[in-house]
């Protein structure tokens, strides 16, 4: 094998070349075709040409059909769409204001309160960081057993600006949730209302009292035309929440003095709040907590028996009772100081003696163990309802004590799970003796069926 190309004489480039061999590749052709073979093979190589040709003029044929389908069925989709697009209603932009109405309050001079810019907060993506509006007027109480305004108060005294900046998200949150408590007043009015840190917490600790006076206040804020209007409404509301301007210094510090006491002392009346150093008669004491106690927490828990004193008992707003063993303190309660009735409908009731001003706290925390009938009523707590009182027998029914007594807890429990002789007997023993006759009437039963059936219950126990 040569390892170089040797040029050949009389050839200058490669143009040179081509035209010295055309003339003897012309002379090979005509020699070929002069021939019978290489006509033959000649011929079959002009109609393999022709076929390969025709061939691929088909698959072209082939590819445009498809393409011309396609566009046909492209262009009928599309004037479909267009067709239902058509029918549809053309989209109209939402009312500004729409939706936050204030409710309870239409007439022909009213208008709405959220008729500004900036009165609905935008969609926002979920944080699960971040607690829900909903939760958030109660969560710095439930958290820290303060509000936020009281913890903001520790931190500023104690200096700790990088720990206040971290909350105020949260401190936003907690002012927002307070205002969504009422009908019609949008979140996103917390940068707008002059309210105070002290009102929101009013708001939230009388949100009832307080419901039909705010939406006003907020219905004429909102809707003032000038800085005039904006003013006249806020002095309003000012007249309305802020009460304590009208007591005078000494008798801001009788209710102080008497929120000190309660906190430290418990649940006492007016007398005795006396007899610890209060500067004031039982009278008047009643009288300014009656009136104005709701702004240092005070509230009226309900009456009792004489050995304890007369009057109202007073205390205030405290914690939840937390009950560790609820099923335990149920069963000691009914079985010591329990009365159970019927009405003439077979509706139940269970009457608990507590004697107790705690009374509310623990009814408080029997709802939140499932026994949603339960109330504090007089000198006790009241359980109504077939759901309810089942619901506390059954909770109660492993520590019952078991004295084979009529009536007992458990022919109580008995009968609500369907023993009608039971509670037939038992409801005609609480009910009134003039309705006794149409118990009997009403369950078809003659006065010595009836003797019986009791007989047979309390042999039972």
């Amino acid at each position: 094998m040569r390892e170089y190309i040797e040029p050949t004489p009389g050839v200058e480039d490669m143009t040179d070349s081509v035209e010295k061999i055309l003339p003897a590749l012309a002379a090979g052709a005509r020699a070929v075709m002069s021939s019978p073979t290489g006509r033959k093979v000649a011929a079959q190589g002009a109609m393999m040409g022709a076929d390969a040709i025709r061939q691929k003029l088909e698959s072209k044929k082939q590819e445009v059909a498809a393409a011309e389908q396609e566009l046909q069925q492209a262009e009928q989709e599309r004037a479909q769409q267009e067709q239902i697009e058509a029918q549809q209603p053309a989209p109209t932009a939402p009312e500004e204001g729409q939706g936050a109405e204030i409710e309870g309050m239409d007439s022909a001079e009213s208008d709405v309160p959220t008729e500004q810019e900036g009165t609905a907060l935008p969609p926002e993506a979920p944080n699960p960081s971040k607690p829900p509006i909903t939760k958030m007027n109660t969560w710095f109480q439930d958290n820290f057993g303060m509000t936020g305004r009281e913890l903001t108060e520790i931190l500023i005294k104690g200096n700790e600006v990088k720990v206040l900046d971290s909350i105020q998200p949260l401190l936003l949150l907690e002012k927002q949730a307070t205002l969504s408590q009422f009908p019609g007043v949008s979140p996103d009015l917390v940068g707008s209302l002059p309210l105070t840190d002290l009102d929101y917490d009013s708001l939230n600790q009388n949100s009832e009292r307080l419901n039909l006076p705010f939406r006003r206040f907020v219905k004429s804020w909102v809707s003032a035309s000038d800085e005039e209007g904006r003013d006249k409404a806020e002095k309003l509301w000012r007249t309305t929440l802020d009460k304590s301007e009208r007591l005078s210094h000494r008798e801001r510090g009788i209710l102080n003095n008497c929120r000190s006491i309660l906190s430290s002392r418990g649940a006492v009346n007016a007398q005795t709040l006396k007899s610890y150093g209060v500067q004031a008669s039982p009278a008047e004491i009643s009288s300014l907590i009656k009136s104005h106690g709701f702004l240092f927490d005070i509230i009226a828990i309900g009456q009792f028996s004489k050995s304890m004193g007369r009057g109202l008992f007073y205390d205030i707003k405290r914690r939840d009772v937390i009950l560790k063993d609820a099923d335990q303190f149920l069963a000691g309660l009914i079985d010591n100081s329990s009365l159970f009735k019927f009405d003439t409908r077979l509706y139940p009731r269970l009457e608990i003696n507590f004697n107790a001003p705690s009374a509310p706290w623990y009814a408080e925390a029997l709802k939140k163990e499932g026994i949603a009938g339960i109330k504090a009523e007089g000198s006790g707590l009241v359980i109504e309802g077939d759901t309810s009182v089942l619901k506390a027998l059954e909770m109660a029914e492993p520590h019952l004590s078991d004295r084979g007594e009529y009536p007992s807890p458990r022919n109580m429990l008995s009968a609500l799970r369907g023993d009608r002789d039971t509670l037939i007997v038992m409801a005609y023993d609480t009910v009134e003796a003039k309705d006794r006759s149409r118990l009997l009437r009403k369950h078809k039963l003659s006065v010595d069926e009836f003797d019986n059936m009791k007989e047979a219950v309390k042999a039972s126990g």
